[in-house]
C-alpha cells in the first residue's frame, strides 16, 4: 500500500509543479497586461481568457495532492482538540465526504466536456479556444481529487502511530 501512495503523490506532484509554473506565467501576463493598459494605453485581448484558464487549472489540478499531502485549507478547532484513534477516524472521515462532491465534480465535468466537444464550442472571443480543454479541468480535476482523497486514506491507515509525550503536564501528539 505504501507503493502505491508514493506512486499517486509523485503522479500528482507532476501536476503541483505544473501549477507552479502557471502561476508563475500567470504572474507575468498580469503584470503585462498593467503595464500594457496603464503605461501605454494599449490593453491587450487575451490575457483575461488566458489568466482563467491558467487559474483554473491551477485550482482543479492541485486539489488531490494538497489533500493527500493534508496541506488544503481547512478548520482545525475540533480536530487539534482530538487524539490518538479519534484524530484518526475525523481525518479518514473528512476523505470519505469529500468523495461524493469530487464525483459529483468528475460527472458533471465530464458531462460538460463532452457537451462542449460534440458542439465544438469555442469561446466568444478573437482567440477562440475550443471550449471542452478548460472545461476538462473540472473533469480531470474531479478525477485527482477522487484518486487524492482515496489515497489520503490509506495514508491515514497505513501511518505509524505517533508516540505520546508529556510536554507541561498535558499530552501532545
Amino acid at each position: 500500500m505504501k507503493t502505491t501512495v508514493v506512486f499517486v503523490e509523485r503522479f500528482e506532484k507532476i501536476f503541483i509543479y505544473l501549477s507552479g509554473i502557471f502561476l508563475g506565467l500567470l504572474s507575468a501576463i498580469v503584470f503585462y497586461e498593467v503595464i500594457a493598459r496603464y503605461v501605454f494605453g494599449s490593453p491587450t485581448i487575451w490575457v483575461s481568457e488566458i489568466s482563467t484558464y491558467l487559474l483554473q487549472f491551477i485550482v482543479f489540478f492541485s486539489m488531490g495532492y494538497l489533500l493527500i499531502k493534508d496541506e488544503h485549507l481547512k478548520v482545525t478547532f475540533v480536530l487539534d482538540k482530538l487524539k490518538g484513534r479519534a484524530k484518526k477516524a475525523v481525518r479518514i472521515l473528512n476523505n470519505i465526504l469529500i468523495l461524493p462532491y469530487a464525483v459529483i465534480l468528475m460527472i458533471y465535468g465530464f458531462a460538460i466536456t463532452s457537451s462542449t466537444w460534440e458542439r465544438e464550442a469555442t469561446s466568444p472571443t478573437l482567440l477562440a479556444v475550443p471550449l471542452w480543454i478548460p472545461n476538462s479541468f473540472i473533469f480531470l480535476g474531479g478525477a485527482l481529487l477522487i484518486i487524492g482523497a482515496l489515497c489520503g486514506i490509506l495514508k491515514i491507515i497505513i501511518e505509524e502511530p505517533v508516540e505520546l509525550e508529556e510536554v507541561g503536564g498535558e499530552l501532545y501528539d
